[in-house]
This record gives C-alpha cells, sequence and structure tokens, in this order.
C-alpha cells in the first residue's frame, strides 16, 4: 500500500486502516473486505467509474 507516509506491506490475518489518499498495490492475486461508510464509499466508487469512462 502507497501512503502519504510510505509504502507498506501486509500479511494475511492483518487488520489495517488506509486513511485518505492511499493507493493500493496488489504484487498477487487479492481478496480483501473493506468496511467503509456508505456514504464516502460512493463518493469513490462514482469517482472511479467516471475515470473509466
Amino acid at each position: 500500500m502507497r501512503t502519504p507516509g510510505g509504502e507498506h506491506d501486509y500479511e494475511a490475518g492483518q487488520a489495517v486502516y488506509w486513511a485518505p489518499g492511499h493507493v493500493p498495490v496488489a504484487l498477487a492475486d487479492t481478496e480483501y473486505v473493506d468496511f467503509s461508510p456508505t456514504t464516502e464509499f460512493a463518493e469513490v466508487i462514482d469517482h472511479i467509474r467516471a475515470q473509466a469512462g
């Protein structure tokens, strides 16, 4: 994960908090569960969809 504070690696079983400004980088097949506030998450998804065309 790239964050304003630097790059961080995580392993299976870890629980983490990613603050705004993070950039996920998957180096291998990855599965994860994402818990986010509904309104803010919808804004992020809308932005991603707009960028995808």
